[in-house]
């Protein structure tokens, strides 16, 4: 790449940021730092940077998809496998579409969900939203849901026994579904669904796989409303990478 050209890559970086800043709170990372992060989180952590190809994939036979997704909502709110059941006010599945490229993985029902029965419908929600709309997502477009379907108590991270409890209901939720690309919010999350004892930090800003689906890791927007600073940029770069490859997929 000669002096020219490189310039002019790095004045369409600058100016792709700006209005992502101006558009959504979050700032990316532009020019030589993002390569250099792109190139370290593959070969530092053992996993591909590049975003990989999505598998084969094959229609659920039987039922229609429909119907099975509400059996297992059904399943879901009946639920009494883990001592979560008998806090609780509602138990809760998830929402969306079921037909959604793309879901949302967080750890855990709060105080607000457990109340309306619906995942992430506080002020983590609210942000979650916000995000959404900044990679030209809407809430009904994807799927929302968490490792367990049940408040743990004082909003503690879930339990080992209690994931293991309620993540079949979850395999089947992805399994019916099939998404494209699977986003987890915060580290219980990805720890559970990409069964790794590595935090989140040094899970972020890489593709991970979830049997043949691509993953990507982020921080919790529970996270980023307490530490907007620390947390929102590496956020807004992690929300980058999902809707880039949303958009190489349509093109391909």
């Amino acid at each position: 790449m000669n002096e020219k050209q490189r310039l002019s890559r790095e004045l369409s970086a600058i100016a792709g940021d700006t209005l992502d800043f101006l558009k959504t709170g979050f700032r990316s990372e532009t020019g030589e730092k993002a390569s250099e992060r792109g190139s370290s989180t593959g070969a530092d952590r053992g996993v591909d940077s590049a975003p990989p190809e999505a598998g084969p994939r094959e229609p659920e036979a039987g039922r229609a998809k429909s119907e099975l997704f509400d059996a297992v909502v059904k399943q879901v709110l009946t639920c009494t496998k883990c001592p979560l059941h008998r806090g609780r006010r509602n138990a809760v599945p998830g929402k969306g579409s079921i037909d959604a490229a793309v879901v949302f993985i967080g750890e855990g029902p709060g105080e607000t969900e457990d109340i309306r029965g619906e995942p992430f419908v506080g002020r983590a929600g609210q942000l979650l939203t916000k995000m959404l709309a900044g990679i030209d997502l809407k809430r009904e477009e994807v799927y929302i849901t968490n490792i367990v379907k049940c408040r743990p108590p004082n909003n503690r991270a879930p339990l080992p026994e209690e994931s293991d409890a309620c993540f079949p209901y979850l395999e089947r939720q992805l399994a019916l579904i099939d998404p494209k690309v699977i986003c987890c919010l915060g580290g219980p999350a990805a720890q559970v669904v990409l069964r790794t004892s590595q935090g989140i930090t040094k899970l972020r800003g890489a593709f991970h796989r979830y049997k043949d689906t691509p993953v990507i890791p982020t921080y919790h927007p529970a996270a980023v409303l307490r530490f907007p600073d620390k947390y929102r940029r590496d956020v807004w770069n992690d929300l980058k990478m999902l809707r880039d490859y949303l958009r190489d997929l349509k093109k391909s």
